[in-house]
């Protein structure tokens, strides 16, 4: 019997093809009060990844045309490793920094961890399936499903399984707009600023690592309320506290120098009701170049950074440009050609900030057990590429760099970080 095949979309391939930057996963990890039942979270899991087929299948890079082959062999056993452990944070390390092979049978680890009256629920998911914006939705889905079983064992989760195309984004749009961005052909991804962040050069003892600080939210509350008198939004003061934290940090810059960070953006602003009609990735880029420097404060930092935005903001088409270039490359070349010239033509940031969003706790708790504490991480990054992430849960924020690095490295990440949620502190206090 014939087995059924997904056709690869674009931003499949172009993490596929990225993988030598990154290691291309995403990870999560949700911690509640109690003990979650693993009986029911398998089979709320297993409903789930049911219906969504790139997540149990394996990708077979064909050099004219990749696609997916869907694995209907797997079993509830297959979807849920459980662990007893008091020790979460060594645990959670081991869990998320693990590399799935995009060949294999399944695309996702999902682990339950418990100890200490406590359990955390750990998610693993190839990038190429879908970006950080479904992988809230994701998390979202199988609480629902969590709770709607708790109630009727008879409940059927309720999962989108429309479109995967990056097509998609242009459906929406008026037909004027629409026109201008299949039009849009300029590679956005190429820089002439070249900052790196000061790793070590020596890779010998590198693993990965995911570095975690947070902002508790109090502090990030009062930020929001300065930022909002003083006219800015809470993505200018994280990109104002990071840009501060590069003249710190990064060898060589201050004030003066030109500085770039690259933000991720969601497209799902151009669809009606704002989701895609499956899972799948629809992002792109947003840089924020300061080529004059980030300047010798924090309040010239944040003009700058509004200043440096505003044409962004303004733009109707704000992350389309570069798509069609894109597509454009694997359409006309067979995948083995394609890929290298994604790899010439495309830049991946040196330096990144992805704001994935607000987790929220009514997502995300179940029936029974409360949900005390959330985050999401981007991929691991290899040197020299880094990644600082956001995601705000329960007014508090985390904020992360996922880093294949040594443990000297890791000294540095933390106290960048720190120095980081320290600034966006002081601004809420109005000291700075």
């Amino acid at each position: 019997m014939k087995r059924k095949t997904i056709k690869a979309e674009m931003w499949d391939k172009v993490q596929y093809i990225f993988k030598n930057y990154y290691d291309g996963m995403m990870h999560c990890a949700f911690e509640y009060e109690g003990i979650v039942d693993e009986d029911i979270m398998r089979k709320a899991l297993k409903q789930v990844v049911d219906k969504i087929d790139v997540l149990h299948s394996s990708f077979v890079a064909n050099p004219v045309n990749p696609y997916w082959v869907v694995n209907e062999d797997y079993t509830d056993a297959d979807v849920l490793t459980v662990i007893e452990d008091d020790d979460f944070v060594a645990q959670i390390q081991k869990i998320l920094t693990r590399r799935i092979d995009c060949r294999g049978k399944l695309q996702f680890e999902f682990t339950l961890l418990k100890g200490n009256g406590r359990s955390m629920l750990c998610f693993l998911i190839n990038h190429m399936c879908f970006d950080g914006r479904d992988f809230i939705s994701f998390g979202k889905t199988v609480c629902e499903t969590y709770n709607g079983l708790k109630a009727d064992p008879n409940y059927k989760a309720k999962v989108k399984t429309g479109s995967r195309s990056a097509r998609q984004v242009y459906r929406d749009l008026p037909e004027d707009l629409a026109k201008q961005a299949k039009m849009l052909y300029k590679n956005v991804s190429r820089t002439n600023i070249k900052l790196k962040f000061p790793f070590e050069p020596d890779k010998e003892t590198d693993k990965s690592h995911i570095m975690k600080v947070e902002l508790e939210a109090e502090a990030l509350e009062k930020a929001k309320i300065r930022g909002k008198k003083d006219g800015y939004t809470v993505n200018d003061i994280y990109l104002a506290a990071f840009f501060r934290a590069i003249v710190k940090f990064f060898k060589g810059v201050d004030g003066k120098t030109p500085t770039e960070i690259t933000s991720m953006l969601d497209l799902r602003r151009y669809l009606k009701g704002n989701d895609t009609e499956g899972f799948t990735n629809l992002t792109s880029y947003m840089p924020c170049k300061l080529t004059e420097g980030a300047g010798d404060s924090f309040a010239e930092t944040l003009g700058k950074v509004k200043a440096a935005l505003k044409p962004h903001k303004e733009n109707p088409l704000l992350g389309l440009a570069g798509l069609p270039l894109m597509a454009f490359a694997f359409q006309a070349f067979p995948f083995a050609i394609s890929q290298l010239a994604v790899r010439i033509g495309y830049t991946n940031p040196l330096v990144g900030m992805s704001n994935i969003g607000v987790i929220k706790s009514e997502y995300i708790d179940l029936t029974g057990n409360k949900a005390i504490k959330a985050f999401m991480t981007g991929t691991v990054k290899f040197k020299p590429y880094m990644q600082v992430a956001c995601t705000t849960f329960r007014g508090e924020a985390t904020f992360t760099i996922s880093e294949r690095c040594s443990d000297k490295d890791l000294e540095v990440m933390r106290a960048f970080l720190e120095y980081m949620t320290s600034l966006i502190r002081d601004y809420g206090e109005e000291k700075i």
